[in-house]
């Protein structure tokens, strides 16, 4: 565990200061005043980039499986196994909790005004917590962090740059769930942490597979 955290400190950084921030806002404010607070700044460019780059969570992860395939066959098999795990929690959460999105919270079928909309977004109103696309953003770029870092030996420069990037990327699709009103912010704050759980209790699978049987993490299409 501790070589874990060596290699991955600066993702994991950026992780506890950026969720441990939304952990305290949500506890000093109700989960529609840190909504609009959160929601309140849309632009054309905004509206345009959040409404598809959220699709990533729903396509991206298997793009990123497939093309992993033509490098190594253990990093593609990482990111799905961290994509169902996750996926698995956040169901069962989902169907438990049975909590309802911002538009049924906000009655924007009655007051259409009360949040920003953006345009050809069709907004779903139940199993609001947690956020699976929130997960889903955290299991796709902490694993290619990792896988990365881990096939290739980058130096501490490299490392560090990659996980900045990777943590930009998956902190904006986390937010893409509260500007387009799909989630409130404790929904995402959820699905972030089970992204993260559901990548690190894999980790040590991942190792052990790599050690084990290199010749089977290492296949490759080619």
């Amino acid at each position: 565990m501790k070589k874990f955290i060596k290699e991955n400190l600066l993702f994991l950084l950026l992780f506890t200061f950026v969720f441990a921030g939304l952990g305290i806002a949500l506890c000093f404010s109700t989960k529609q005043e840190l909504h609009l607070w959160m929601n309140c700044c849309h632009t054309p460019f905004g509206d345009f980039f959040f409404r598809y780059y959220t699709f990533i969570a729903a396509y991206g992860i298997y793009i990123a499986a497939f093309i992993l395939l033509f490098w190594k066959f253990g990093a593609s098999l990482y990111l799905l196994a961290g994509e169902a795990l996750g996926g698995v929690i956040v169901q069962i959460t989902k169907h438990i909790v049975h909590a309802p999105r911002p538009a049924v919270v906000f009655d924007l079928a009655n007051h259409p005004d009360a949040l920003p909309i953006v345009e050809g977004v069709q907004l779903h109103s139940s199993n609001s917590f947690p956020s699976g696309h929130a997960s889903t953003f955290f299991v796709l770029f902490f694993a290619l962090s990792i896988v990365l870092n881990y096939y290739s030996q980058h130096k501490k420069t490299n490392r560090n740059l990659i996980q900045l990037v990777c943590f930009l990327f998956a902190l904006t699709g986390a937010y893409s769930r509260i500007y387009l009103s799909q989630h409130f912010a404790m929904d995402v704050f959820a699905g972030g942490i089970i992204g993260m759980i559901s990548v690190t209790s894999l980790h040590p699978v991942f190792i052990w597979l790599n050690q084990r049987y290199p010749k089977i993490c290492s296949w490759h299409i080619g």
